[in-house]
């Protein structure tokens, strides 16, 4: 038994430092797999809590209930009731992935979901052309700029259009703000969409930190209905995610929905983690919030409906 005692306590231990990723950004990585932590142990403690080492089973079950305790916000209260006599605002945020060439399958999806803003990162010069020459009924707009592969495409359908793009180079915000008044809707929105680095080493941890803290002082600027939207690169549990929601009035569209994993899409549902994400103001309520198919790309897209607070 003591060879399931051993990685239990190893398991609940790297848990445990993960909330130290702040300060060191390989353990803020490790803080993105707080719904595995549950799983993993949950499992572990219940096999050693048949043995002689019940202590060690009992610690085990409490770090479980520790992590247990940042996921099951995201599965609290009831998604809100559309109102007929509001307005709404379907979002779509989609990760192509640089080498997906399922263009026509992209273009059908989008046309059954009927999106009223498409954010389509990693988007190339080939993309650019398939939207375009689509026929599509939105104002296309293209952040990138010709010196990069890819960027983020844009696609609104409203008035009084204006976009502002960050740049999408490696050391810059990899973001794009759009300002416009939806179709049927009274007021205006803001919205910034960001794309921040994957933390695959430290150097492009502390840019992405950087990028998401650009997004969070983007939003503490905002007044009336805005939102954050994209591939963060970042669960709700990791450090940057957090800092970002403490610094901006922002709700996380998830709540009430659940986990919804969005990358990678090969993977099982447990290996799968929450990375892309819709933020919004108080002045914006959620009324449905799912994941698409992947269509050649690693990542699932996020579809969300909104209507503005009464």
């Amino acid at each position: 038994m003591i060879l399931v005692a051993i990685p239990a306590v190893a398991l609940a231990l790297v848990s445990l430092a993960a909330f130290a990723g702040r300060w060191v950004w390989w353990l803020d990585v490790l803080a993105n797999f707080r719904a595995q932590y549950v799983v993993g142990l949950i499992v572990l403690s219940l096999v050693v809590l048949t043995s002689k080492w019940r202590r060690i089973g009992y610690g085990v079950l409490a770090v479980a209930a520790i992590n247990l305790v940042f996921v099951l916000p995201l599965y609290a209260g009831s998604p809100g009731q559309a109102d007929p006599d509001l307005p709404s605002l379907r979002v779509m945020s989609f990760n192509l992935l640089s080498t997906n060439e399922s263009y026509s399958d992209v273009i059908e999806y989008i046309r059954a979901v009927d999106p009223d803003l498409v954010l389509l990162h990693e988007a190339s010069r080939p993309w650019e052309v398939a939207i375009e020459s689509a026929n599509l009924d939105y104002e296309v707009i293209r952040p990138r700029s010709d010196n990069l592969i890819f960027g983020t495409l844009v696609m609104v359908r409203g008035e009084d259009v204006e976009a502002i793009s960050y740049g999408f180079a490696e050391d810059q915000p990899r973001a794009v703000s759009i300002m416009y008044r939806p179709t049927g809707w009274a007021e205006g929105i803001s919205v910034l969409s960001t794309h921040p680095l994957a933390p695959t080493e430290e150097n492009r941890a502390h840019l992405r930190d950087a990028q998401l803290g650009f997004a969070a002082t983007w939003a503490a600027d905002q007044e009336g209905a805005f939102m954050v939207v994209g591939d963060f690169n970042a669960t709700p549990w990791s450090w940057p995610f957090r800092n970002l929601m403490a610094s901006a009035p922002l709700r996380n569209s998830q709540l009430g929905f659940g986990l919804q994993p969005s990358f990678p899409a090969s993977s099982a549902f447990l290996m799968r983690v929450p990375i892309d994400h819709l933020l919004h103001s108080d002045s914006l309520s959620v009324v449905d919030r799912r994941l698409g198919p992947a269509m050649g790309s690693d990542h699932f897209p996020l579809i969300v409906e909104l209507q503005p607070v009464p």
